[in-house]
């Protein structure tokens, strides 16, 4: 018993004192949808998608920064006026920089490695780091779409699963009566 106690309070002693909730410049998950749509850097417009109804980014002439680099597209996804999900674009050159300042604070992230080819059939090791929270998870996939450009999305897993589940039954016929 005292093994176990002590690998438990070993893991305990190696989390964060304080765990950030999951969000990007205090827009955190589970933020209603005023936070971004009074801001006029942003603008926001209905749709259909697994990850919400309302989608939001930064207006065509307004710049943002994640850890000090350049973000090339920002998107806030809203389902029924609550944030479920961020998904920030960045150069793939600036990867390494943005993972070590998620790791500071959030924690060190899972890792996994798979190889990735171009058109030309070359190899090229992408990288995914995964951090999981309660409120949801963040992943930062160092190629995404292209060998250029990284992807760092954070998700409210519960609320994806709860709007697909939704979904599902508006499109069952025998509940279209």
């Amino acid at each position: 018993m005292k093994p176990l106690f002590l690998a438990l309070a070993g893991a305990l002693a190696a989390l964060p004192a304080h765990a950030d909730p999951l969000g990007f410049k205090g827009i955190d998950l589970g933020s209603p949808l005023v936070r971004i749509a009074i801001d006029p850097r942003h603008e926001c417009h209905a749709l259909n998608t697994p990850l919400g109804d309302i989608l939001c980014s930064l207006r065509s002439h307004e710049t943002e920064t994640i850890a000090g680099v350049p973000i090339v597209s920002v998107f806030y996804f809203y389902d029924r006026g609550v944030l479920t999900g961020i998904q920030i674009t960045i150069a793939e050159k600036d990867f390494q920089r943005v993972v070590h300042a998620l790791d500071g604070k959030y924690g060190a992230a899972r890792l996994s490695r798979e190889m990735v080819k171009n058109l030309k059939g070359e190899l090229f090791e992408n990288r995914t780091y995964l951090w999981n929270r309660a409120d949801g998870s963040l992943q930062a996939q160092r190629y995404s779409g292209s060998l250029d450009k990284s992807l760092i999305r954070y998700s409210d897993d519960n609320a994806a699963r709860r709007l697909q589940q939704r979904r599902a039954v508006a499109k069952d016929p025998m509940k279209d009566l």
